[in-house]
């Protein structure tokens, strides 16, 4: 397995493995992935033999995005690395794709200085694997908040490094 960064090449298969999973994360099309990207400091893939197995997109506290769960960290923390989502191919869950992923994104973090990772999961409705991925790899609840109108409830979480 090969990790690497996103280019526009990887484009159509990530968006059609975030498409199975968006009721997890959220809808993209190409000009939202496009702009995820640019705004990241870390975005990778996992490929076997051109194979998309999964990715990861993560924006640090001086980044460019929008996103209210990544505003909620802004407003409270000076640094920090936010995990917009990863996603794994739904035939390669189980197989390390994830841990190495986030394996992958500790390393460049300790690279960067940065003292945390965070990241948001669902707890309405329930994500009850990306909640155990997480606490393998030791994140912890600092809040939490309803989103879309009510229509979620998320658990804000950080893991110092």
């Amino acid at each position: 397995m090969l990790l690497r960064s996103i280019e526009v090449a990887d484009f159509p298969q990530v968006l059609a493995l975030n498409s199975v999973e968006a009721h997890l994360t959220s809808e993209l099309d190409e000009i939202r992935l496009d702009d995820l990207v640019r705004w990241s400091a870390h975005h990778r893939v996992a490929c076997n033999d051109g194979e998309l197995l999964g990715f990861i997109l993560a924006m640090n506290q001086t980044s460019g995005y929008d996103g209210v769960n990544f505003r909620w960290f802004a407003d409270r923390y000076p640094s920090f690395l936010y995990v917009d989502r990863i996603v794994v191919a739904r035939e390669s869950k189980g197989r390390g794709i994830g841990a190495a992923l986030y394996r992958d994104l500790f390393a460049q973090v300790a690279k960067m200085g940065v003292p945390m990772i965070t990241c948001e999961i669902n707890i309405e409705p329930p994500n009850p694997a990306s909640l155990a991925f997480h606490e393998r790899f030791g994140f912890e609840e600092v809040g939490s908040a309803s989103i879309g109108g009510g229509s979620k409830r998320v658990s804000y979480q950080q893991a110092m490094l």
